[in-house]
């Protein structure tokens, strides 16, 4: 991969490399973003991030909030197929941010950002709820895939409250042992939910874990995605590598 873009802050190499058309951002080796200008699938995490929306119809996604925008991997999939009134993001990272507007050009599918703990800001947010969140909180600094917050009841608690009645909530956890120690995986975390599914894919550890309000089935999400043209011609069937499972 030939590298087009870096910098090093606060002891962070931060890299952008190229191989053909797609963009991959990395700190301190880690990968935490992928672009492609001309495709929604990156056949990695990032697709398990924004699939559980279409556990139900995406038309009830009307405002969608992402909680660790990294350089933007969810903002083209999430606008395309989802096409919020509201799309906003919160990345603390500076540098992250920089490569998602400047290098990803991210700014041209209609996302407010802000630069700021997202903790802080869902804590302090006073708006109207969100249908879809996702949290996707990992270090930059970190040289291991593993989360940024615990996801603790409190934490839990606060994404939960900032929900819509008919809401899903998605999160990401490094693999899944660290789902299991979380309090997220215990049965208080299902309060006012009534499904929960995990979502993985054969290239990464990562346990992506999806909260719904309203009763689900994986088979739902399996026939949107068969009458999605976006998703169901051959290049993306063969592109999109997911397995979910009810864990409720």
């Amino acid at each position: 991969m030939a590298l087009i873009w870096e910098t090093e802050q606060d002891e962070v190499r931060y890299e952008v490399r190229r191989a053909g058309q797609t963009l991959r951002l990395f700190a301190n080796g880690v990968q935490h973003s992928e672009f492609h200008p001309k495709r929604l699938l990156t056949g990695s995490v990032w697709d398990l991030l924004w699939l559980p929306a279409l556990l139900h119809e995406p038309a009830r996604f009307r405002r969608v909030l992402v909680l660790g925008l990294g350089g933007g991997s969810l903002i083209p999939p999430i606008r395309k197929l989802l096409n919020p009134d509201v799309l906003m993001a919160v990345e603390l990272d500076g540098v992250h941010l920089q490569v998602a507007r400047e290098v990803f050009g991210i700014d041209a599918f209609g996302v407010e950002t802000w630069q700021g703990d997202a903790q802080q800001w869902l804590r302090e947010y006073q708006g109207e709820p969100f249908d879809l969140i996702i949290e996707d909180l990992f270090a930059p600094s970190n040289e291991q895939v593993s989360r940024a917050v615990p996801a603790d009841a409190g934490w839990q608690a606060c994404l939960r409250n900032n929900l819509s009645e008919h809401g899903t909530l998605v999160m990401n956890f490094g693999d899944w042992q660290e789902y299991r120690d979380s309090s997220a995986s215990g049965r208080r975390a299902m309060k006012s939910f009534a499904s929960r599914f995990r979502l993985s894919c054969s290239d990464c550890h990562n346990a992506v874990i999806a909260f719904t309000r309203e009763p689900a089935r994986s088979i739902h999400l399996r026939r949107r995605i068969a009458v999605t043209p976006a998703l169901s011609h051959a290049k993306a069937a063969a592109r999109l590598d997911y397995h979910i499972r009810q864990l409720d």
